[in-house]
Protein backbone atom coordinates (compact mmCIF):
# COMPACT_ATOMS: atom_id res chain seq x y z
CA UNK A 1 0.00 0.00 0.00
CA UNK A 2 1.04 3.59 -0.56
CA UNK A 3 1.85 5.60 2.57
CA UNK A 4 1.72 9.33 3.00
CA UNK A 5 4.93 11.13 2.19
CA UNK A 6 3.98 14.49 3.71
CA UNK A 7 3.15 14.61 7.39
CA UNK A 8 2.55 18.32 7.95
CA UNK A 9 -0.71 19.92 6.99
CA UNK A 10 -0.62 22.64 4.33
CA UNK A 11 -2.18 26.09 4.40
CA UNK A 12 -5.70 24.71 4.03
CA UNK A 13 -5.19 22.35 6.99
CA UNK A 14 -3.76 25.16 9.15
CA UNK A 15 -6.63 27.48 8.25
CA UNK A 16 -9.24 24.83 8.95
CA UNK A 17 -7.56 23.96 12.25
CA UNK A 18 -7.72 27.59 13.38
CA UNK A 19 -11.38 27.77 12.36
CA UNK A 20 -12.06 24.62 14.44
CA UNK A 21 -10.12 26.18 17.33
CA UNK A 22 -12.30 29.30 17.16
CA UNK A 23 -15.54 27.29 17.22
CA UNK A 24 -14.24 24.90 19.89
CA UNK A 25 -12.86 27.48 22.32
CA UNK A 26 -15.47 30.23 21.92
CA UNK A 27 -18.74 28.53 20.98
CA UNK A 28 -18.92 24.82 21.76
CA UNK A 29 -17.16 25.40 25.09
CA UNK A 30 -17.19 28.41 27.36
CA UNK A 31 -13.78 27.51 28.75
CA UNK A 32 -11.17 24.94 27.72
CA UNK A 33 -8.36 24.09 30.13
CA UNK A 34 -5.12 22.47 28.97
CA UNK A 35 -3.08 20.89 31.73
CA UNK A 36 0.39 19.52 31.05
CA UNK A 37 0.32 20.19 27.29
CA UNK A 38 4.04 21.00 27.56
CA UNK A 39 4.52 17.23 27.98
CA UNK A 40 3.63 16.67 24.34
CA UNK A 41 6.97 15.64 22.85
CA UNK A 42 8.63 17.97 20.32
CA UNK A 43 8.26 17.34 16.62
CA UNK A 44 10.23 14.33 15.39
CA UNK A 45 9.52 12.14 18.42
CA UNK A 46 7.42 9.04 17.85
CA UNK A 47 4.55 8.91 20.30
CA UNK A 48 1.37 6.88 20.61
CA UNK A 49 -1.26 9.04 22.32
CA UNK A 50 -3.52 6.91 24.51
CA UNK A 51 -6.63 8.67 25.80
CA UNK A 52 -9.77 7.94 27.75
CA UNK A 53 -12.86 8.20 25.54
CA UNK A 54 -15.54 10.42 27.01
CA UNK A 55 -16.97 12.40 24.12
CA UNK A 56 -16.43 10.89 20.67
CA UNK A 57 -14.62 13.09 18.10
CA UNK A 58 -14.43 15.96 20.59
CA UNK A 59 -11.77 14.05 22.59
CA UNK A 60 -9.52 13.87 19.53
CA UNK A 61 -10.08 17.52 18.59
CA UNK A 62 -9.09 18.65 22.10
CA UNK A 63 -5.77 16.83 21.67
CA UNK A 64 -5.28 18.06 18.10
CA UNK A 65 -5.71 21.68 19.19
CA UNK A 66 -3.08 21.15 21.91
CA UNK A 67 -0.38 20.49 19.31
CA UNK A 68 1.67 23.61 18.61
CA UNK A 69 3.64 24.53 15.55
CA UNK A 70 2.60 25.46 12.00
CA UNK A 71 1.02 22.51 10.25
CA UNK A 72 1.93 20.00 12.95
CA UNK A 73 -0.75 17.42 13.44
CA UNK A 74 -1.38 14.11 15.17
CA UNK A 75 -3.00 11.23 13.31
CA UNK A 76 -6.07 9.48 14.71
CA UNK A 77 -7.82 6.17 14.72
CA UNK A 78 -11.57 6.77 14.37
CA UNK A 79 -14.63 4.54 14.19
CA UNK A 80 -14.79 2.88 10.77
CA UNK A 81 -18.49 3.46 10.11
CA UNK A 82 -18.05 7.20 9.52
CA UNK A 83 -15.69 6.42 6.62
CA UNK A 84 -18.47 4.47 4.91
CA UNK A 85 -20.86 7.43 4.68
CA UNK A 86 -19.45 8.59 1.32
CA UNK A 87 -16.24 8.55 -0.73
CA UNK A 88 -15.96 12.33 -0.44
CA UNK A 89 -16.20 12.20 3.35
CA UNK A 90 -13.66 9.37 3.45
CA UNK A 91 -11.12 11.44 1.49
CA UNK A 92 -11.77 14.44 3.73
CA UNK A 93 -11.31 12.41 6.93
CA UNK A 94 -8.04 10.95 5.65
CA UNK A 95 -6.87 14.43 4.72
CA UNK A 96 -7.51 15.46 8.33
CA UNK A 97 -5.33 12.57 9.52
CA UNK A 98 -7.96 9.98 10.46
CA UNK A 99 -7.63 6.22 9.96
CA UNK A 100 -10.51 3.71 10.22
CA UNK A 101 -10.74 1.48 13.29
CA UNK A 102 -12.91 -1.61 12.88
CA UNK A 103 -14.34 -2.81 16.19
CA UNK A 104 -15.63 -6.29 16.99
CA UNK A 105 -18.61 -4.96 18.94
CA UNK A 106 -19.70 -2.67 16.11
CA UNK A 107 -18.46 -3.76 12.68
CA UNK A 108 -18.17 -7.46 13.59
CA UNK A 109 -15.37 -9.98 13.91
CA UNK A 110 -15.11 -10.48 10.14
CA UNK A 111 -14.12 -6.81 9.66
CA UNK A 112 -11.54 -6.60 12.46
CA UNK A 113 -8.88 -7.93 10.11
CA UNK A 114 -9.26 -4.78 8.03
CA UNK A 115 -7.41 -2.93 10.79
CA UNK A 116 -4.14 -4.26 9.34
CA UNK A 117 -4.06 -1.35 6.87
CA UNK A 118 -4.38 1.21 9.67
CA UNK A 119 -1.74 -0.62 11.71
CA UNK A 120 0.66 -0.56 8.75
CA UNK A 121 0.09 3.15 8.25
CA UNK A 122 0.60 3.75 11.97
CA UNK A 123 3.92 1.88 11.92
CA UNK A 124 4.98 4.05 8.98
CA UNK A 125 4.03 7.25 10.83
CA UNK A 126 5.78 6.25 14.05
CA UNK A 127 8.95 5.20 12.23
CA UNK A 128 9.03 8.74 10.82
CA UNK A 129 8.67 10.38 14.24
CA UNK A 130 4.97 11.19 14.06
CA UNK A 131 2.15 11.07 16.63
CA UNK A 132 -0.69 8.55 16.42
CA UNK A 133 -3.71 8.80 18.72
CA UNK A 134 -5.81 5.80 19.68
CA UNK A 135 -8.47 5.11 22.30
CA UNK A 136 -7.62 1.89 24.18
CA UNK A 137 -11.20 1.51 25.44
CA UNK A 138 -12.29 1.00 21.79
CA UNK A 139 -15.55 2.75 22.61
CA UNK A 140 -17.02 5.56 24.68
CA UNK A 141 -19.72 6.00 27.31
CA UNK A 142 -21.80 8.75 28.86
CA UNK A 143 -20.45 8.02 32.32
CA UNK A 144 -17.23 9.09 33.99
CA UNK A 145 -15.26 5.89 34.31
CA UNK A 146 -12.33 4.23 32.59
CA UNK A 147 -13.34 1.12 30.68
CA UNK A 148 -11.42 -2.01 29.77
CA UNK A 149 -8.28 -1.45 27.68
CA UNK A 150 -7.56 -3.41 24.52
CA UNK A 151 -3.89 -4.11 23.79
CA UNK A 152 -3.88 -2.69 20.26
CA UNK A 153 -2.06 0.49 21.24
CA UNK A 154 0.80 -1.31 23.02
CA UNK A 155 1.08 -3.77 20.14
CA UNK A 156 1.29 -0.83 17.72
CA UNK A 157 3.99 0.91 19.74
CA UNK A 158 6.22 -2.14 20.24
CA UNK A 159 5.78 -3.37 16.65
CA UNK A 160 6.81 0.06 15.34
CA UNK A 161 9.96 -0.11 17.51
CA UNK A 162 10.61 -3.64 16.30
CA UNK A 163 10.41 -2.53 12.66
CA UNK A 164 13.20 -0.02 13.33
CA UNK A 165 15.36 -2.77 14.86
CA UNK A 166 14.61 -1.16 18.24
CA UNK A 167 16.76 1.81 17.20
CA UNK A 168 14.00 4.40 17.49
CA UNK A 169 12.66 5.29 20.93
CA UNK A 170 8.86 5.07 20.99
CA UNK A 171 6.80 6.83 23.64
CA UNK A 172 3.22 6.46 24.86
CA UNK A 173 1.60 9.71 25.98
CA UNK A 174 -1.32 9.23 28.44
CA UNK A 175 -4.18 11.73 28.03
CA UNK A 176 -7.44 12.31 29.89
CA UNK A 177 -10.44 14.46 28.99
CA UNK A 178 -13.06 15.74 31.42
CA UNK A 179 -16.33 17.61 30.76
CA UNK A 180 -18.87 19.43 32.89
CA UNK A 181 -21.51 18.09 30.49
CA UNK A 182 -21.30 15.89 27.42
CA UNK A 183 -24.20 17.55 25.62
CA UNK A 184 -25.22 21.03 24.50
CA UNK A 185 -23.03 24.11 24.20
CA UNK A 186 -21.21 26.62 26.37
CA UNK A 187 -19.97 24.00 28.83
CA UNK A 188 -16.41 23.59 30.13
CA UNK A 189 -13.82 20.88 29.50
CA UNK A 190 -10.21 20.15 30.26
CA UNK A 191 -7.63 17.98 28.53
CA UNK A 192 -4.75 16.67 30.66
CA UNK A 193 -1.40 15.14 29.70
CA UNK A 194 0.79 12.89 31.87
CA UNK A 195 4.51 12.24 31.49
CA UNK A 196 5.29 10.21 28.36
CA UNK A 197 6.16 6.56 28.97
CA UNK A 198 9.29 5.51 27.10
CA UNK A 199 9.26 1.95 25.76
CA UNK A 200 13.05 1.81 25.50
CA UNK A 201 13.53 0.32 29.00
CA UNK A 202 11.13 -2.48 28.00
CA UNK A 203 12.70 -3.42 24.67
CA UNK A 204 14.77 -6.32 26.07
CA UNK A 205 11.82 -7.66 28.05
CA UNK A 206 9.64 -7.41 24.95
CA UNK A 207 12.11 -9.50 22.91
CA UNK A 208 11.86 -12.33 25.46
CA UNK A 209 8.34 -11.90 26.88
CA UNK A 210 6.28 -9.57 24.66
CA UNK A 211 3.00 -10.04 26.54
CA UNK A 212 4.64 -9.28 29.88
CA UNK A 213 6.22 -6.09 28.50
CA UNK A 214 2.93 -4.94 27.00
CA UNK A 215 1.05 -5.77 30.20
CA UNK A 216 3.46 -3.74 32.35
CA UNK A 217 3.35 -0.73 30.01
CA UNK A 218 -0.44 -0.96 29.77
CA UNK A 219 -0.70 -0.88 33.56
CA UNK A 220 1.50 2.24 33.74
CA UNK A 221 -0.51 4.04 31.08
CA UNK A 222 -3.89 3.04 32.47
CA UNK A 223 -2.89 4.14 35.99
CA UNK A 224 -1.70 7.50 34.64
CA UNK A 225 -4.97 8.11 32.77
CA UNK A 226 -7.13 7.00 35.70
CA UNK A 227 -5.25 9.31 38.08
CA UNK A 228 -6.04 12.35 35.92
CA UNK A 229 -9.75 11.73 35.36
CA UNK A 230 -12.86 11.14 37.44
CA UNK A 231 -12.92 7.35 37.40
CA UNK A 232 -16.10 6.08 39.08
CA UNK A 233 -15.76 2.29 38.98
CA UNK A 234 -18.76 1.55 41.23
CA UNK A 235 -21.25 1.44 38.35
CA UNK A 236 -24.00 -0.17 40.45
CA UNK A 237 -24.21 3.02 42.53
CA UNK A 238 -23.17 5.40 39.74
CA UNK A 239 -26.41 7.53 39.73
CA UNK A 240 -26.13 8.17 43.48
CA UNK A 241 -22.38 8.92 43.36
CA UNK A 242 -22.81 11.24 40.38
CA UNK A 243 -25.68 13.04 42.13
CA UNK A 244 -23.60 13.50 45.27
CA UNK A 245 -20.45 14.76 43.53
CA UNK A 246 -22.47 17.13 41.30
CA UNK A 247 -24.57 18.70 44.05
CA UNK A 248 -22.50 18.28 47.21
CA UNK A 249 -19.00 18.69 45.80
CA UNK A 250 -18.96 22.27 47.02
CA UNK A 251 -19.76 21.08 50.55
CA UNK A 252 -16.86 18.63 50.44
CA UNK A 253 -14.59 21.38 49.09
CA UNK A 254 -15.49 23.59 52.04
CA UNK A 255 -14.72 20.74 54.44
CA UNK A 256 -11.39 20.15 52.71
CA UNK A 257 -10.61 23.88 52.51
CA UNK A 258 -9.95 23.49 48.79
CA UNK A 259 -10.89 25.88 45.96
CA UNK A 260 -13.92 24.92 43.88
CA UNK A 261 -14.29 27.59 41.23
CA UNK A 262 -12.43 26.41 38.11
CA UNK A 263 -13.09 23.07 36.44
CA UNK A 264 -9.64 21.57 37.25
CA UNK A 265 -10.21 22.52 40.91
CA UNK A 266 -13.66 20.90 40.86
CA UNK A 267 -12.21 17.78 39.27
CA UNK A 268 -9.61 17.45 42.05
CA UNK A 269 -12.24 17.89 44.79
CA UNK A 270 -14.69 15.50 43.15
CA UNK A 271 -12.02 12.82 42.74
CA UNK A 272 -11.25 13.12 46.46
CA UNK A 273 -14.98 13.12 47.28
CA UNK A 274 -15.67 9.95 45.29
CA UNK A 275 -12.63 8.26 46.87
CA UNK A 276 -13.80 9.30 50.35
CA UNK A 277 -17.27 7.87 49.68
CA UNK A 278 -15.69 4.60 48.58
CA UNK A 279 -13.66 4.41 51.80
CA UNK A 280 -16.71 4.66 54.09
CA UNK A 281 -17.83 1.62 56.03
CA UNK A 282 -20.15 -0.51 53.92
CA UNK A 283 -23.28 0.14 55.96
CA UNK A 284 -22.69 3.90 56.12
CA UNK A 285 -21.85 4.13 52.42
CA UNK A 286 -24.94 2.15 51.37
CA UNK A 287 -27.14 4.30 53.59
CA UNK A 288 -25.74 7.54 52.11
CA UNK A 289 -26.23 6.23 48.57
CA UNK A 290 -29.82 5.21 49.35
CA UNK A 291 -30.54 8.63 50.83
CA UNK A 292 -29.04 10.37 47.79
CA UNK A 293 -30.93 8.14 45.36
CA UNK A 294 -34.21 8.85 47.16
CA UNK A 295 -33.67 12.61 46.85
CA UNK A 296 -32.56 12.31 43.23
CA UNK A 297 -35.62 10.25 42.32
CA UNK A 298 -37.99 12.65 44.12
CA UNK A 299 -36.55 15.63 42.25
CA UNK A 300 -36.89 13.76 38.97
CA UNK A 301 -40.50 12.79 39.72
CA UNK A 302 -41.37 16.42 40.46
CA UNK A 303 -39.36 17.71 37.46
CA UNK A 304 -37.27 19.96 39.66
CA UNK A 305 -33.54 20.67 39.59
CA UNK A 306 -31.44 20.38 42.74
CA UNK A 307 -30.32 24.01 42.49
CA UNK A 308 -33.99 25.06 42.63
CA UNK A 309 -34.20 23.88 46.24
CA UNK A 310 -31.93 26.70 47.40
CA UNK A 311 -33.31 29.24 44.98
CA UNK A 312 -35.59 32.03 46.14
CA UNK A 313 -38.22 32.77 43.51
CA UNK A 314 -40.70 35.61 43.83
CA UNK A 315 -43.65 36.56 41.65
CA UNK A 316 -42.29 40.09 41.15
CA UNK A 317 -38.85 38.86 40.12
CA UNK A 318 -40.34 36.32 37.73
CA UNK A 319 -42.56 38.97 36.12
CA UNK A 320 -39.50 41.18 35.54
CA UNK A 321 -37.74 38.26 33.88
CA UNK A 322 -40.75 37.67 31.62
CA UNK A 323 -40.78 41.33 30.63
CA UNK A 324 -37.07 41.16 29.80
CA UNK A 325 -37.61 38.03 27.70
CA UNK A 326 -40.48 39.70 25.83
CA UNK A 327 -38.36 42.79 25.10
CA UNK A 328 -35.52 40.62 23.78
CA UNK A 329 -37.84 38.37 21.80
CA UNK A 330 -37.57 40.34 18.51
CA UNK A 331 -33.76 40.16 18.69
CA UNK A 332 -34.00 36.42 19.30
CA UNK A 333 -36.22 36.00 16.25
CA UNK A 334 -33.66 37.96 14.22
CA UNK A 335 -30.84 35.78 15.58
CA UNK A 336 -32.55 32.55 14.52
CA UNK A 337 -31.12 32.96 11.02
CA UNK A 338 -29.04 30.91 10.49
CA UNK A 339 -28.50 29.66 14.06
CA UNK A 340 -31.70 27.64 14.14
CA UNK A 341 -30.42 25.58 11.21
CA UNK A 342 -26.86 25.45 12.59
CA UNK A 343 -28.20 23.72 15.68
CA UNK A 344 -31.14 21.75 14.33
CA UNK A 345 -29.47 20.15 11.30
CA UNK A 346 -26.76 18.37 13.38
CA UNK A 347 -29.46 17.50 15.95
CA UNK A 348 -31.62 15.84 13.30
CA UNK A 349 -28.63 13.94 11.93
CA UNK A 350 -27.73 12.74 15.43
CA UNK A 351 -31.32 11.60 16.02
CA UNK A 352 -30.89 9.07 13.21
CA UNK A 353 -27.92 7.52 14.99
CA UNK A 354 -28.37 5.32 18.06
CA UNK A 355 -25.23 6.70 19.70
CA UNK A 356 -26.31 9.90 21.45
CA UNK A 357 -22.67 10.61 22.36
CA UNK A 358 -22.16 11.74 18.77
CA UNK A 359 -24.24 14.89 19.33
CA UNK A 360 -21.36 17.24 20.24
CA UNK A 361 -19.21 15.83 17.43
CA UNK A 362 -22.00 16.32 14.89
CA UNK A 363 -22.69 19.82 16.21
CA UNK A 364 -19.07 20.87 15.77
CA UNK A 365 -18.32 18.90 12.61
CA UNK A 366 -21.43 19.74 10.60
CA UNK A 367 -21.20 23.42 11.54
CA UNK A 368 -17.51 23.65 10.71
CA UNK A 369 -17.69 21.82 7.39
CA UNK A 370 -21.18 22.64 6.08
CA UNK A 371 -23.69 24.92 7.78
CA UNK A 372 -21.62 27.90 8.98
CA UNK A 373 -19.67 28.37 5.70
CA UNK A 374 -22.80 27.73 3.61
CA UNK A 375 -25.13 30.09 5.49
CA UNK A 376 -22.41 32.73 5.83
CA UNK A 377 -22.02 32.80 2.02
CA UNK A 378 -25.80 32.82 1.45
CA UNK A 379 -26.31 35.64 3.98
CA UNK A 380 -23.46 37.72 2.56
CA UNK A 381 -24.69 37.40 -1.03
CA UNK A 382 -28.32 38.17 -0.19
CA UNK A 383 -27.53 41.24 1.91
CA UNK A 384 -25.07 42.50 -0.71
CA UNK A 385 -27.67 42.06 -3.48
CA UNK A 386 -30.56 43.70 -1.64
CA UNK A 387 -28.62 46.22 0.46
CA UNK A 388 -24.90 47.06 0.31
CA UNK A 389 -21.61 45.22 0.61
CA UNK A 390 -20.88 47.20 3.78
CA UNK A 391 -24.07 45.91 5.41
CA UNK A 392 -23.12 42.38 4.31
CA UNK A 393 -19.72 42.72 5.98
CA UNK A 394 -21.29 44.13 9.15
CA UNK A 395 -23.72 41.20 9.27
CA UNK A 396 -20.87 38.71 8.94
CA UNK A 397 -19.12 40.38 11.87
CA UNK A 398 -22.34 40.21 13.89
CA UNK A 399 -22.91 36.51 13.24
CA UNK A 400 -20.74 35.21 16.15
CA UNK A 401 -22.32 37.44 18.87
CA UNK A 402 -25.79 36.75 17.47
CA UNK A 403 -25.09 33.01 17.67
CA UNK A 404 -24.11 33.34 21.33
CA UNK A 405 -27.17 35.45 22.10
CA UNK A 406 -29.44 32.92 20.40
CA UNK A 407 -28.08 30.11 22.54
CA UNK A 408 -28.17 32.05 25.81
CA UNK A 409 -31.73 33.28 25.17
CA UNK A 410 -32.81 29.66 24.83
CA UNK A 411 -31.08 28.78 28.12
CA UNK A 412 -32.68 31.81 29.82
CA UNK A 413 -36.06 30.54 28.66
CA UNK A 414 -35.36 27.11 30.15
CA UNK A 415 -34.36 28.76 33.44
CA UNK A 416 -37.53 30.85 33.39
CA UNK A 417 -39.65 27.71 32.92
CA UNK A 418 -37.96 26.21 35.98
CA UNK A 419 -38.75 29.39 37.98
CA UNK A 420 -42.41 29.22 36.91
CA UNK A 421 -42.56 25.57 37.95
CA UNK A 422 -40.99 26.43 41.29
CA UNK A 423 -43.60 29.17 41.85
CA UNK A 424 -46.34 26.55 41.45
CA UNK A 425 -44.78 24.62 44.32
CA UNK A 426 -45.27 27.63 46.59
CA UNK A 427 -49.01 27.09 46.41
CA UNK A 428 -50.62 25.43 49.41
CA UNK A 429 -51.24 22.18 47.57
CA UNK A 430 -47.55 21.65 46.77
CA UNK A 431 -45.67 23.67 49.37
CA UNK A 432 -45.38 20.62 51.61
CA UNK A 433 -43.65 18.66 48.83
CA UNK A 434 -41.16 21.47 48.23
CA UNK A 435 -40.48 21.86 51.95
CA UNK A 436 -39.93 18.10 52.29
CA UNK A 437 -37.45 18.10 49.40
CA UNK A 438 -35.57 21.03 50.89
CA UNK A 439 -35.49 19.32 54.27
CA UNK A 440 -34.19 16.08 52.73
CA UNK A 441 -31.39 17.97 50.95
CA UNK A 442 -30.40 19.73 54.18
CA UNK A 443 -30.42 16.47 56.16
CA UNK A 444 -28.18 14.83 53.56
CA UNK A 445 -25.80 17.80 53.56
CA UNK A 446 -25.62 17.79 57.37
CA UNK A 447 -24.95 14.08 57.35
CA UNK A 448 -22.13 14.40 54.82
CA UNK A 449 -20.70 17.27 56.87
CA UNK A 450 -20.74 15.20 60.07
CA UNK A 451 -19.22 12.12 58.35
CA UNK A 452 -16.33 13.87 56.65
CA UNK A 453 -15.70 16.41 59.40
CA UNK A 454 -14.26 13.67 61.60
Amino acid sequence: MEFRKTFKGGLYYMGFKEFIRFLFNHFLYRKVYKIGDEKILPEGNAQVIASNHQNCLVDAIAVMLSFKGPGRRPFFWARADIFAVSKILEKYLRFLGLMPAFRMDHEGMEDVGKNSASFDESYHLLKHGQSVMIFPEAGHQDKRFLGHFTTGYTTMAFKAAEQTGFEREIFILPVANHYTDYFGMRREMCVMFADPVSLKPYYELYKEKPRTAMREVNQLVRTAISSMMLDIQDLDNYPSIDFLRTNYGKTFAALSAKPYDKLPEKLTVEKDFVAALGNLEDQTRESVYAQAEGLRQSLEDNKLEFKSLKKKVTSAGTILKIIGMVLLFPLWIFSLWPNFFNYQIPKKLTARVKDKMLSSSFLLGVNAVITIPLFAIISFVLIWCFMTIYMAIIYLLLMPPLALFCWYYTEWWDALKQDLRLLKFHKKSKIATLQALRKDSEILEDRLWSIFKK
